[in-house]
């Protein structure tokens, strides 16, 4: 095979690792010379060493002392030459061994350009250092046979015999970094250009998705690291260079785009043109090292048996080369349908309908993958090889899920979805969601009350919980997460192996958060000390999933032990997903999601299911960050912008999403189960929510949009569209777990209000700052106490203390139960009739509002109260109470008069008198008549007597 063809190979190679810079985070792996002859470093001591030729190897090694790792958060160590030296950092003599090391942590010198890294002392140690001579950058050997047939000259390398250095390291104290992009060729002639910033993000992608899976792309990898500084000090100094690999680069944009997104499935076509773009980029690279890594380009050339790339396409040319697996490719969520056949339905008849319906259709199999599976459900993989392309988003994908929908077999059928990571000690100080000073812009005490938490539960022992990160990975390496994080029975579902170490970041930082061990000096302090991780890697190296891993990563994370799982992810509504979510629900774990990173009203999903705890992110501010998701379902916020956390090359790192406000409640969730392991989801989230701090914020000049549609009511008292029921407090929530307190429903009519707390408790109850009532529980763990009527709908604060515990419970006062209906009563009637209710009883009581009669009104609401006859113009009051004992308002009835009433007594009347006097009834009407013609009337007094004024005698006298 001639030299050009093997050339042409790496140089398409090369081109997916020209740019290795996706935020610092990927660990490279190669064959190298394991540490031998290590000296030993002190801090604030030079030491010098001397290269005498090329290929050489030197070893060091760093001790941290515990007062090292008490005082400083990372180690700057410089490497100084005058020759090009290359400089690599380890975080443990495995690693060294093994030749696997951060990308951030590789740097090279050479004249007036010393290499300076920072190293954070984020591991136990001891740390290694390995400092390489490679050779000078200047020899040139060219390719045997040009392309003009035309033998080159080559000229003779001028070998050093003599290359000293410099090496050193000090202490240095640094706040957490925002996400690293390191320096590398293809950034130097990309990074103000057009078209620079969507290039790198695709080769970042591609790296960390496509290439970290082999033994060749890594290989590749490290070969890179080692030819970049002699690629680099060319760019620098030569502009038509740069200006070439920038017009290379805009060549392969398309080719880029498309691996970035379909990975190992991509079916792009390498064109001529294409072709040429990655002749010139490897020539460019051949020509700027030196014989030693010439050398390391030809053996893996001849390794790869390719001779030209032009018109294949890329899936082929990466397993033909062994940079993927060829079990990696075809496997696009767009080509898979996941199917639900209904109970009792026959596996084996559907498979033989459907396959006789499409021959789109590939295969179809049980939807199940190492030790988790789905009764019922199957995969429907389309057939997208030889160019048919079939997908669920084709005219006949969506003929082929119409006709299977309809078999008789199928409950539902739905394309297999993408989601999203929704991210957009010494370090300590700056975990202001842990402790808000008011510093740097913030609210004091816009935090989670971590500090009185952890005076709370200092010296109690709590038992273990397991929380699942269903995540991109956790890194367990790191002196944080040592003995937190459980490897053992971890899964990975993008792999389909035991590994879930994180390749991304993502998942790693969200375990910081939740369980980082805390006092120990290194790095940061986690919320729950309480908490074992189960790592379950559902999403790649770029931070995506798809509906089959996740659905297996929940049923995995809930057969294995986990009692609250961590969603920092989000898409679509799935219903493959949603079963899921039951699955754990019904098993009794608490499943917490993000609420998304849109700014929309509309929740991501799985955190708009109603299996899910939903969390939106809040701010140094204490208000609800302009990314969080907001709208009907949302449960709570917690801080999300700015939180700093660890990621797998040791760095404490500033994030920002609600991926980061979703583990600090699902690590005070893990408390909560941790103190009383029976809690149900629904107990866990009513804790959280009803302890939650009320953070709403009215805007008053907010434009109004006219297509802005308002909610279709509005929300409950206490609770916010934005915000939810409030910012987690987790001081008040593992507060109120521990003292058990528990606030009665009380209603407007109540003047009393009752519940149960640790026996000894104070209670007081709150209507804003003043102060309703107080009380003390009892040796039987209640307490009472009377308040002044609230109205319906007032939010009100149970303050209940005892020692270091403290919280604050919401409770909102409710609207009594409804009146009931009556039928008039009289004084002939011995029962009060009416509706009420189903079930209510209803109490019927004198004017002394004392209950003289009670019944139940039966299941249609109806109630028959008997009582003893009243006598007319008795008031009586009317309530009805429910099972929880609230009585309605009253309904006031006064007894209506139906029985005649004797016929009056009369006094003698003469002549002389001007008026008919007598007795009747009390407060009966008296009328006197004559010849039928009414000549007076009037009303008795209470005590019967009535008086009748007469105009004049002649009636007297005719009445007489």
């Amino acid at each position: 095979m001639k030299k050009g063809s093997i050339y042409r190979f790496i140089a398409f190679a090369l081109m997916f690792t020209l740019c290795f810079s996706q935020l610092g985070l990927l660990k490279t792996q190669a064959a190298g010379n394991p540490p031998a002859n290590e000296k030993t470093l002190s801090i604030g001591k030079a030491a010098k060493g001397t290269f005498t030729e090329p290929e050489q190897t030197h070893w060091y090694k760093i001790n941290p002392s515990k007062q090292e790792v008490a005082k400083f958060s990372h180690y700057r160590i410089k490497l100084q030459s005058d020759d090009e030296v290359n400089i690599t950092i380890y975080s443990s003599l495995e690693d060294a061994k093994n030749n696997v090391a951060f990308d951030r942590y590789m740097g090279y010198s050479y004249k007036d350009e010393p290499a300076q890294l920072d190293f954070p002392i984020a591991w136990t140690g001891p740390y290694y250092v390995k400092v390489e001579y490679y050779g000078d950058e200047d020899i040139i050997i060219e390719d045997d046979t040009e392309e003009d047939g035309k033998k080159p000259s080559e000229p003779q390398p001028e070998l050093k015999t003599e290359v000293p250095y410099t090496i050193s390291y000090e202490g240095a104290s640094l706040p957490p970094s925002q996400m690293m992009e390191e320096e590398c060729p293809a950034e130097l002639s990309t990074s103000q250009k057009e078209n620079g910033k969507g290039i790198l993000k695709d080769l970042r992608t591609i790296r960390d998705a496509v290439l970290s899976k082999t033994a060749s792309g890594k290989d590749l990898s490290s070969l890179y690291y080692k030819a970049a500084p002699f690629i680099s000090s060319k760019m620098i100094i030569d502009k038509s260079m740069r200006e070439q690999v920038y017009k290379d680069l805009v060549q392969l944009k398309g080719l880029f785009t498309d691996v970035a997104k379909n990975g190992a499935s991509s079916t792009y076509m390498i064109t001529s043109a294409d072709q040429k773009a990655i002749n010139d980029l490897y020539s460019i690279a051949y020509k700027s090292v030196p014989t030693a890594l010439k050398k390391d380009l030809e053996k893996v050339a001849a390794q790869t048996k390719l001779k030209d790339v032009t018109d294949l396409n890329v899936s082929s040319v990466l397993v033909r080369a062994k940079l993927v697996s060829a079990n990696s490719v075809s496997t696009k969520a767009e080509t898979r349908y996941i199917v639900k056949l209904k109970d009792g339905a026959n596996a084996k008849s559907f498979k033989t309908k459907a396959q006789s319906k499409s021959a789109s259709i590939e295969s179809i199999n049980p939807l199940k993958q190492s030790a988790a599976s789905f009764d019922n459900m199957f995969v429907i993989q389309l057939d997208d090889s030889n160019g048919k392309s079939f997908s669920t988003s084709s005219a006949q994908g969506k003929m082929t899920a119409k006709q299977i929908q309809a078999l008789p077999e199928t409950e539902f059928i739905e394309p297999v979805q993408e989601y999203h990571a929704l991210s957009m000690d010494s370090q300590y100080p700056y975990q202001w969601s842990l402790n808000n000073t008011g510093k740097n812009d913030g609210t004091q005490h816009a935090d989670i009350q971590y500090e009185s938490l952890e005076k709370l539960l200092n010296g109690q022992k709590l038992k273990d919980t397991v929380i699942a990160v269903a995540d991109t990975g956790v890194d367990s390496s790191l002196a944080d997460l040592k003995g937190v994080v459980d490897t053992k029975t971890g899964y990975n579902y993008v792999d389909r192996s035991s590994n879930a170490t994180d390749d991304n970041g993502h998942g790693t930082h969200v375990a910081g958060i939740i369980a980082a061990s805390a006092n120990n000096n290194y790095s940061m302090a986690g919320i729950n000390s309480h908490a074992k991780i189960l790592p379950v890697k559902i999403l790649d190296a770029s931070g995506s999933g798809d509906t089959e891993q996740i659905a297996y990563g929940i049923k995995y994370a809930v057969d294995h032990g986990a009692k609250v799982i961590n969603l920092s992810l989000g898409g679509s509504y799935s219903r493959v997903l949603e079963y899921s979510l039951k699955y754990a629900y019904d098993h009794n774990v608490t499943v917490v999601a993000a609420s998304g990173n849109d700014g929309m009203e509309e929740l991501s999903y799985p955190a708009s299911s109603a299996y899910a705890i939903s969390v939106g992110a809040s701010n140094r501010l204490d208000i609800v960050s302009d990314y969080s998701n907001y709208g009907k379902g949302l449960d709570i916020t917690a801080p999300g912008s700015d939180i700093p956390s660890l990621v797998p090359d040791g760095n404490v790192t500033y994030l920002s999403g609600t991926s980061m406000a979703t583990p600090h409640v699902a690590a005070v969730a893990g408390l909560l189960l941790s103190q009383n392991p029976g809690l149900k989801p629904k107990d866990v989230e009513k804790r959280l929510t009803d302890t939650a701090k009320d953070i709403k914020f009215d805007e008053k000049d907010a434009p109004v949009y006219d297509d802005e549609e308002s909610p279709a009511e509005p929300p409950a008292p206490g609770y916010d569209y934005v915000s939810g029921w409030g910012r987690l407090n987790a001081y008040s929530a593992v507060s109120a777990q521990q003292l058990q307190a528990q606030v009665n429903t009380f209603v407007s009519t109540q003047k009393t209000v009752t519940g149960k707390a640790q026996s000894g408790s104070t209670v007081k109850v709150m209507n804003g700052s003043k102060t309703l009532g107080t009380a003390k529980a009892d040796a039987k763990n209640t307490f009472s106490m009377n308040i002044p009527a609230q109205k319906a709908d007032t939010v009100l604060q149970v303050v209940v203390t005892n020692g270091k515990a403290s919280t604050s419970i919401r409770a909102v006062v409710q609207k009594a139960p409804a009146k009931p209906a009556l039928k008039a009563v009289t004084n002939k009637d011995e029962y009060v009739t009416g509706t009420s209710k189903a079930n209510f009883t209803v109490n019927v009581k004198n004017s002394a509002k004392k209950v003289i009669a009670s019944a139940k009104a039966d299941a249609k609401g109806a109630f028959k109260v008997k009582i003893p006859k009243q006598k007319e113009n008795t008031v009586l009051y009317i309530t009805a109470t429910n099972s929880q004992k609230q009585e309605s308002e009253e309904v006031k009835v006064t007894v209506r008069d139906v029985i005649a009433p004797n016929a009056p007594k009369v006094n003698p009347v003469s002549d002389a008198d001007t008026a008919i006097k007598g007795t009747t009834e009390a407060n009966a009407s008296v009328v006197a008549k004559v010849n039928n013609k009414e000549i007076g009337k009037a009303k008795a007094n209470a005590k019967g007597q009535y008086s009748i004024a007469i105009k004049n005698k002649k009636q007297v006298q005719q009445s007489a």
